[in-house]
């Protein structure tokens, strides 16, 4: 087993809730060549204009000013010229607010451009984890966001002058571009000397698509498993400082080209060998380590190092989930922690096509650092310089399927329970990447892949923006039935008409179409998934429906689409009485905060119908609802975090914990039934796993999505992302809970009837049950 720390570090931090702090307004740019620009939005980008003591003329200071920063130009010790600008506060911040100062211009004669935007910073600190970064945001025509990064990740963090820069494509749909500096904490950041150039197009350097060739193919598969093992288990800094999206597009295109397990070998070789020296790699089966060939003759280690994960984190703040690069005395292993491999430990298999390698688990480092002491090694794809990653390069689009397939391979919990066999999975995904025409196909091929993990948190975030028709639908047997419409954009259309056609192509041909790209765990969740797969397009048009009315009529409607709409439930309020002595509480709309101003009213009711049909966002992780429905202390589900010290799933093991929902007065006392269905999902299922297992209320509609556990990322080059799943849940009395979730006690579904007559059949279940109960 590993260490008994492991309960403490989950202790605390299992139901974590990822925050990204909100990207500041800023832009910087500077005037080039042929291009043409207004000079009054690009003056003074170092500062040399205004007095000491003044305002920086030129530059928007509102956002600074507006939460407590003050602004002036000063000139005491500026990186060039005469002067600088400082932002400065005294006081300690209430919240994440951020100093900032900005200019922001006309993006028309950069469409289509890639920039780039740089900044002399510095940074005096009165406050623990402050920092000064740059950042730029390109606006899109109608309000839709662009291009958008800081420098966050690399800040300026100490009192030296520091050159932080940003890269950006301009959309050739842009309106504005924004840019500037920005300051986290008390304390001064300085900044002076902006630049601004362009690279040349968007798009420039980009390798088009391919086929792989059979032999090119095998290589990939090979280099795809050394570069999970290497990346997640070989302990060596120099494997700790890489940026691993350059490093698989560049590794991926120079191993494709090997034309013999010789040549492979060589080229494996030589990506992996300049961060990892002590791996080996030979068309013949490797002999088990020599544990002196890790302390080179002359060398003193002082320590023994390794790594393990608990589950995988991403380099994400807030998750659950943790890497640990664990360094302890030589003498000291084997008694005061197993943490740390012993010395000889590696990773010995197969890769394909002839090749062989070795991996160890553990090095032994001095002072300087793990031995043999390399120098920071990054291996850079072959592009022009300040070319941007997209799925529109062939290249970039075989790294993200490799980084991704990887990082589910060592750390995806549910493949037993999936029976997915993720490395034949491969293939198919590589070959698609290969041959993919832009971002959509490429999109789609990672919805490929993550949809064989059957995971209901399974998902792909984009660059892309998607549009949706101002309505609703969703299944009722075969049939897709509007549930809910807009009377602004859908003409004809009302609550209850079946969809028989979309852009000219039957419903079931549509379903067919998308069904490969849904990741669920069950079928109801999978049916719901496809209902907005439906819907979307990657371009704001319309699209012709094929109606049939309740009474037989048939027209056909073209429907727009629209960015970022999806109409609201038609629900009751969110506290409502809705029959005599009934109270309805949606948990998908309140906080824990508006329960409690609610609770004398849910004490005095006869029953109270509680809806967890949808994710209850504001409520998270609290079990304050279920503290006032027990008179003894219950407990939640059983959560698994994956132990990962070896590659493969050889070793499964996990760091188990569950906790306590203790009883709360005032009790509720009336009858109470709960909403359940298959947007029920992750914390929805955490309160009704607990609801179900001690039998605190009944449980009306359908069973829910059947996946739990805090979701973990993986981030692609290209503005790629993918969400998965990152721990295993058990429901309270161990038994499984993926694919099946939970049950209702009363099963109610929606009719194509009363969706035409506009009820909620399920809270009209609910309300009968609660009803009768409470007489």
């Amino acid at each position: 087993m590993r260490p008994a720390c492991w309960a403490a570090r989950v202790r605390g931090v299992m139901l974590a809730v990822l925050c990204q702090a909100a990207l500041v307004t800023l832009t910087m740019l500077a005037a080039t060549s042929g291009f043409a620009a207004d000079s009054r939005e690009l003056t003074n980008l170092d500062f040399e204009q205004g007095v000491a003591d003044s305002l920086p003329p030129g530059w928007r200071v509102a956002s600074a000013l507006s939460h407590g920063f003050r602004v002036s130009l000063v000139e005491a010790r500026p990186h060039g010229g005469r002067r600088a600008a400082l932002i400065e506060r005294d006081a300690r911040p209430s919240g994440s607010e951020l100093g900032a100062i900005s200019k922001k211009i006309d993006a028309r004669p950069y469409r289509g451009k890639r920039i780039r935007v740089s900044a002399w910073l510095r940074y005096q600190g009165g406050w623990p984890r402050g920092w000064a970064g740059a950042f730029l945001h390109v606006y899109r025509v109608g309000g839709q966001d662009g291009f958008a990064n800081t420098t966050e990740d690399n800040p300026a963090a100490a009192d030296v002058w520091t050159q932080r820069e940003i890269i950006g494509e301009v959309a050739p749909d842009a309106d504005s571009v924004a840019f500037g500096a920005m300051f986290s904490n008390g304390g001064r950041a300085y900044v002076d000397d902006v630049e601004f150039s362009v690279l040349g197009e968007i798009g420039d350097g980009d390798v088009g698509a391919r086929p792989l060739s059979g032999t090119g193919l095998a290589n990939l598969r090979a280099f795809a498993r050394l570069f999970g093992y290497v990346r997640h288990f070989h302990p060596s800094d120099g494997a700790r400082e890489v940026d691993w999206g350059q490093f698989a597009i560049a590794g991926a295109e120079h191993v494709e080209r090997a034309r013999s397990p010789k040549a492979l070998a060589d080229s494996l070789r030589d990506v992996f060998a300049p961060i990892a020296p002590t791996i080996r790699i030979s068309t013949r089966r490797l002999f088990p380590l020599a544990t002196s060939s890790l302390a080179p003759t002359g060398s003193q280690p002082r320590w023994i190092t390794s790594r393990w994960h608990l589950g995988w984190n991403g380099d994400r703040e807030g998750s659950p989930y943790d890497p640990y690069h664990d360094r302890w005395p030589r003498s000291a292993v084997g008694s005061a922690s197993d943490s740390v491999a012993a010395i000889g430990s590696e990773i010995n298999v197969p890769l394909g096509s002839g090749v062989w390698c070795s991996v160890p688990l553990s090095l032994y480092a001095d002072s300087l650092g793990t031995i043999p002491h390399v120098p920071p090694n990054q291996l850079h794809p072959e592009r022009p310089s300040g070319w941007i990653p997209s799925g529109s390069d062939r290249g970039t689009r075989l790294a993200g399927v490799i980084l991704f397939w990887s990082v589910a391979q060592q750390f995806y919990p549910y493949f037993d329970e999936c029976r997915c066999n993720w490395e034949r999975e491969l293939v198919p995904a590589l070959r698609r990447a290969a041959t993919d025409r832009d971002g959509i196909e490429y999109e789609h091929t990672l919805l490929k892949l993550v949809a064989r993990l059957h995971d209901g948190h399974g998902s792909v975030e984009s660059p892309l923006a998607r549009y949706l028709m101002p309505m609703r639908w969703q299944f009722v047997g075969k049939h897709l039935i509007v549930s809910q419409v807009d009377s602004g954009g859908v003409g004809r259309i009302q609550s209850g008409d079946e969809v028989l056609a979309i852009g000219g192509r039957s419903t079931a041909e549509r379903v067919r179409e998308v069904q490969p790209l849904v990741s669920a765990a069950s079928n109801g969740a999978a049916r719901e998934a496809l209902c907005g797969w439906l819907q979307w397009s990657y371009r704001p048009d319309s699209v012709r429906l094929d109606i049939r009315r309740p009474n037989g009529e048939r027209y056909a409607q073209l429907v727009p689409r629209r960015a970022s709409f999806w109409p609201m439930l038609v629900r009751p309020d969110s506290v409502a009485t809705i029959a005599p002595g009934i109270v309805y509480v949606d948990l998908h709309r309140i906080s824990a905060a508006d329960f409690e101003l609610a609770l004398p009213k849910l004490t005095d009711a006869k029953g109270v119908v509680f809806d967890l049909r949808d994710y209850p966002w504001r409520l998270g992780g609290s079990t304050a609802v279920l503290s006032h429905l027990t008179d003894t202390t219950i407990t939640s589900a059983k959560w698994l975090i994956p132990v990962v010290t070896t590659p493969d799933h050889k070793r499964p093991e996990f760091a188990r914990s569950s906790w306590p929902v203790v009883p709360t007065l005032p009790r509720i006392r009336g009858h109470v039934a709960f909403l359940i269905g298959p947007r029920s999902v992750s914390a929805a299922e955490t309160q009704l796993a607990i609801v179900e297992a001690y039998h605190l209320a009944d449980l009306v509609g359908e069973p829910s999505a059947g996946m739990n556990g805090n979701v973990a990322f993986a981030d692609l080059p290209g503005g790629y992302r993918v969400r998965f799943t990152g721990m295993k849940v058990l429901k309270p009395d161990g038994s499984r809970h993926y694919g099946i979730g939970i049950r209702p006690t009363i099963q109610a579904v929606a009719t194509a009837r009363g969706i035409a007559g506009n009820r909620d059949e399920q809270l009209e279940a609910a309300i009968d049950a609660v009803s009768q109960r409470s007489q």
